[in-house]
């Protein structure tokens, strides 16, 4: 069983998300740890939540598919995401994905209260992006939006601990940015596993 699922939302592997694909794969091999790879644009994945899957409508249908990969995620101990920062977010794929997967009952609930708990507690995320802004953009002025937006508002909501790990003015793969994204799987493995 694999004990990391990587989830990756680019439609290439060229690139710098593909050097993030290729240099968390590798680390993790280096470390003997397994893992699975989701690529959600090569097998086509449907973002678009369906009539019946809109849970605060009272429909709770989750798709065959959709339940496995919560299964998946189920029994994954680490969950690796890498995408670009497309308009301060992440690709449309990637939150269809959010939408219909990480449903309520399986990643989350409403107690009677009214307050949210979440059900994934017990694992770890690393979440890996690039974008064409330079870094301080993204940071400081943009307020790192982009990483917030699953790390915070979406996996830590659902109980799992995260952190985010970005590289900047991702327009030309070259040899110093190579650099930059295997100093950021370096420490984005070792936060992975430090829990382990």
């Amino acid at each position: 069983m694999p004990s990391t699922l990587i989830v990756y939302a680019h439609p290439n592997r060229d690139g710098h998300c593909g050097r993030f694909l290729q240099e968390v794969t590798a680390e993790l091999e280096r470390r003997g740890e397994p893992f699975e790879l989701l690529d959600l644009c090569a097998l086509g994945y449907d973002p678009v939540l369906k009539a019946n899957e809109h849970y605060a409508s009272g429909r709770d249908d989750v798709s065959p598919r959709n339940r496995e990969f919560q299964e998946t995620i189920r029994d994954a101990a680490r969950l690796v995401f890498i995408y670009p920062v497309w308009w301060q977010n992440m690709p449309a794929v990637l939150k269809g994905f959010v939408d219909r997967v990480f449903t309520a009952g399986f990643a989350f609930r409403y107690r009677p209260s009214g307050l949210p708990e979440g059900l994934l507690k017990g694992r770890r995320a690393a979440v890996f992006t690039s974008s064409g802004a330079p870094r301080f953009f993204a940071r400081f002025l943009a307020g790192d939006r982009a990483l917030k937006v699953l790390v915070k508002d979406t996996l830590r909501f659902c109980r799992l601990k995260a952190r985010g790990f970005s590289v900047g003015s991702a327009r030309q793969l070259t040899e110093a940015g190579k650099a930059d994204i295997a100093a950021c799987v370096r420490r984005g493995v070792d936060y992975l596993l430090a829990g382990r």
